[in-house]
């Protein structure tokens, strides 16, 4: 599942590109993957497809605290 992060006016957005209704928003990236998963919980039934949206999200995290 490829999860993308989109810079708009106000923060960040986040999304997963296969579920287009699995979006959450957040003024910094952090926040906007952070929030994500709680919105993957709240949506999705399956615990396989929350656990590959987590661990999406935690990559992508990894990989913005490298660039700091």
């Amino acid at each position: 599942m490829k999860v993308e992060l989109i810079k708009d006016k106000d923060g960040f957005t986040a999304k997963v590109a296969s579920h287009k209704h699995i979006v959450a928003f957040g003024f910094t990236k952090q926040e906007a993957l952070e929030e994500l998963i709680g919105v993957a919980e709240s949506e999705l039934e399956s615990e396989n497809e929350i656990r590959q949206i987590e661990k999406r999200v935690q990559e992508y995290l990894h990989k913005i605290e490298g660039e700091e």
